[in-house]
């Protein structure tokens, strides 16, 4: 059974195939963004208005660093790839939180993840957004480690039946 390619395990590949190439050029893109404007990253992180002055300077000099590490771990290392997920859905995750206190506290401000300028507003749109990327890296999370659960448990010395 592990070694006989099927049709099921075609198909999860290549989810997680397509969703590593999602995932890992979408934190790639939006690191590149922020390391080529850190003061511009840097105000984006204020207007959220959820960190304070040393905070929001510790997190606009780290994420991006993070978010390149993430993507390139995501698409280079295939042994990475299930704590990539994870990260990946935990930071997601944060971010879809920001943006919706945001939007629900009638913030006007940038969303900030793709873009320096201040003509991308957070919208229900860009909410959604980050909730769908959420999405597939909590899916790519959760089948690629019940996927490597079931190959351990396939190659345990164990046997059941006696």
């Amino acid at each position: 059974m592990g070694g006989i390619p099927t049709r099921e395990n075609n198909h999860v590949q290549g989810f997680l195939f397509g969703a590593s190439l999602l995932l890992g050029f979408v934190f790639l893109y939006s690191a590149n963004v922020h390391l080529n404007n850190p003061y511009s990253f840097l105000s984006h992180v204020y207007s959220y208005g959820v960190v304070s002055e040393r905070m929001g300077i510790v997190v606009a000099a780290i994420l991006p660093s993070v978010q390149m590490v993430l993507g390139v771990a995501i698409l280079f290392f295939p042994r990475l790839r299930p704590f990539g997920f994870l990260f990946a859905a935990t930071l997601l995750f944060v971010f879809t939180g920001f943006q919706f206190q945001a939007h629900l506290r009638g913030l006007n401000i940038a969303c900030g993840c793709f873009s320096n300028h201040s003509d991308d507003p957070i919208t229900l749109l860009t909410i959604g957004r980050t909730a769908t990327l959420f999405t597939i890296a909590f899916s790519c999370c959760y089948v690629s480690w019940s996927k490597s659960e079931t190959k351990r448990m396939a190659n345990s010395p164990e046997k059941t039946d006696q």
